[in-house]
């Protein structure tokens, strides 16, 4: 099914389903690949949840196969997902001073085998040192055998794998698969999907070639196009061409950003739906980067106060968003004006937060007394303990063939008389009392009563210190998204990607700033693209054929009010994304040169409003 943005996919798809299990008492299940539309779809699900499962993103389906088909992932089990702080603060921290070389080439190398799993053919960048991969390939391996952790890139890697190396692996019980934003997937995930068929299962694919933009995990708009052309010749296709969503104007503009990509694939026009507005369609210049923020802010508090838009209604997007140099400002004009803004790294933060991140390691710790990551942690958070202390447990693993964790508790049982000294003396503080409180706690006769692991952690939160109250608040929310009946372990892996996507939804009560990509899957009554100017949108470095389709899934989100902004010289931290010109004249975006709408100055606009 090849469905425009806004044409009523995902209903048509609850309705397929529906009927399915209705009528022909057949079982789906209903996968996609970014958590927005996952988000989107549990929503419509949870309306019928007699009939349809609760849909899941492909690493979730990924992750969940593999710890149902035990000792087929060839990952080190329990599997084990370092999250990113686990792997910005520590894990790349040690690969740097193992490998020989600074984190960038670390990233470089986690980068391009994450691309291996990704495309299944080797691709070697060539700003990485011969040398540094070889020494990253076999020390990595080797580092995460010893601390036992798996990356979440590499799970569809280890299905397919497991696919192909055991063909009675349990995949679930169910008849049929939809998969929807296929246009996201990959050759490995394709090469899965492929997998599933051959074991009887149908599959339903739908998606949009137009809003193909994960090209860095190695998606292309390929995958969908040959769909019925290459992969599955006996296919049934639909196509879906009234979109239900935008603005007639909005939409219009739109149309002229990607009917304008050379090479598209010819097809019928996404028409809009007699019941969508005319809309609002404005492209908006600002002298400078200060005055296009500020205008920016006015306009947001316009909509709201005037318009009556709600501000969780309003997202305001930019292309990317690099140590925070667009949020940021962005952030503090609107606050000028009060305008509530959703921070959608709050939750990353908290996350780095030391007593946050000492109770989610010991929960780690009740959940497998050996886990080596949240040990790990513990001593690194532990003051006066540094790499010395990380270095002398992981060199016992080695020496005695062990994990982290199984050192750790190894010297414990010996009263850490290896160490010596201070050292010995903090460790044998920090490692006896995370014991107690492990020894404390009962995990199989937990107590949840109405609540979930969210409530029972911020209850048991004292033992460990305790949690900041915004975190503390953040728990007890997940209850409700995260089932309690998958455990604790999956309770704490799931509190950044669900906690962020609860923080970024519609019921945080503000506007959303994210990137054009994040925007994906989302629909809000007005939508602002800042920075739309040459160097900026399209960035000069990247594939012009995704940046176009990028630009066209940011515009496709609004269904009354569409703005772009730019500036005219850009100054500061926003100045150097794409190529920098500080301080040079800049000119608007050629991929709205000749558009519908043309630029116009926008403070004469806002003048016009108030």
């Amino acid at each position: 099914m090849l469905a425009g943005p806004g044409t009523g996919k995902s209903a048509t798809v609850i309705r397929m389903m529906l009927r399915a299990a209705e009528q022909l008492d057949r079982r789906g299940k209903l996968l996609t690949f970014t958590r927005a539309a996952t988000n989107e779809l549990r929503e419509k699900v949870a309306e019928h949840p007699e009939h349809l499962a609760t849909p899941s993103t492909v690493h979730s389906f990924s992750i969940a196969t593999l710890l149902a088909n035990e000792g087929t992932s060839g990952l080190p089990e329990p599997i084990r997902l370092a999250d990113d702080w686990e792997w910005s603060e520590l894990i790349r921290q040690h690969l740097k001073v193992l490998v020989d070389c600074d984190v960038r080439m670390i990233d470089r190398a986690r980068a391009e085998m994450a691309s291996n799993w990704e495309s299944l053919e080797p691709a070697e960048d060539p700003d990485l040192p011969e040398d540094v991969r070889n020494r990253f390939a076999g020390i990595w391996e080797h580092h995460r055998r010893i601390f036992g952790y798996a990356l979440l890139a590499e799970l569809p890697f280890r299905l397919l794998r497991a696919l192909e190396d055991h063909p009675d692996l349990n995949i679930g019980n169910w008849e049929y698969l939809v998969v929807d934003e296929y246009q996201d997937l990959n050759q490995c995930d394709l090469s899965v999907l492929r997998q599933i068929t051959h074991r009887g299962r149908v599959l339903v694919a739908t998606g949009d070639d137009d809003q193909s933009i994960y090209s860095f995990r190695r998606a292309h708009p390929i995958g969908i196009r040959r769909f019925i052309s290459d992969d599955y010749p006996a296919a049934a296709d639909l196509t879906l061409t009234v979109s239900q969503r935008c603005a007639t104007r909005a939409l219009a503009w739109a149309r002229h950003v990607i009917e304008g990509l050379p090479g598209r694939p010819p097809r019928p026009a996404l028409t809009p739906a007699p019941h969508c507005v005319e809309g609002v369609a404005r492209y908006l210049r600002f002298p400078s980067w200060a005055q296009e923020a500020d205008g920016v802010a006015r306009l947001t508090r316009w909509l709201i106060d005037s318009e009556g838009i709600a501000p969780e209604d309003i997202a305001v997007m930019f292309r990317s968003n690099f140590n925070n140099a667009w949020s940021t400002p962005l952030t503090e004009r609107l606050a000028d004006y009060g305008v509530p803004v959703i921070n959608a790294g709050a939750v990353a933060e908290m996350l780095a937060d030391p007593q946050n991140r000492r109770l989610i390691a010991l929960a780690r710790l009740v959940v497998n007394r050996e886990d080596s990551l949240a040990w790990w942690t513990l001593l690194h958070l532990t003051p006066g303990i540094g790499p010395a202390v990380r270095n002398h447990f992981y060199d016992g693993a080695e020496h005695h063939a062990r994990t982290f964790a199984g050192q750790v508790l190894a010297e414990h049982a010996e009263d850490f008389h290896g160490l010596g000294g201070a050292s010995a003396t903090r460790v044998r503080t920090a490692v006896n009392a995370a014991v107690a409180v492990i020894d404390a706690v009962d995990l199989e006769g937990a107590d949840l009563g109405d609540a979930g692991w969210g409530a029972w952690l911020v209850a048991n939160a004292d033992a460990s210190g305790g949690c900041n109250e915004d975190f503390a608040e953040l728990l007890g929310d997940l209850d409700g998204l995260i089932d309690r009946t998958e455990g604790l372990g999956r309770f704490l892996g799931q509190i950044q990607p669900v906690g962020t996507d609860l923080r970024s939804g519609r019921s945080a009560g503000a506007v959303r700033l994210m990137t054009m990509a994040s925007s994906k899957g989302l629909t809000v009554k007005a939508a602002i693209i800042v920075g739309v100017e040459e160097g900026v949108v399209p960035l000069a470095d990247r594939d012009p054929g995704e940046e176009r389709r990028l630009l066209y899934v940011a515009m496709t989100r609004a269904t009354d009010y569409l703005y772009a902004t730019w500036s005219g010289q850009r100054t500061g931290p926003t100045a150097r994304t794409g190529a920098p010109r500080v301080g040079a004249g800049r000119n608007r975006s050629p991929l709205l040169t000749h558009g519908p709408v043309q630029s116009e100055d926008g403070n004469a606009y806002l003048a016009q409003l108030a």
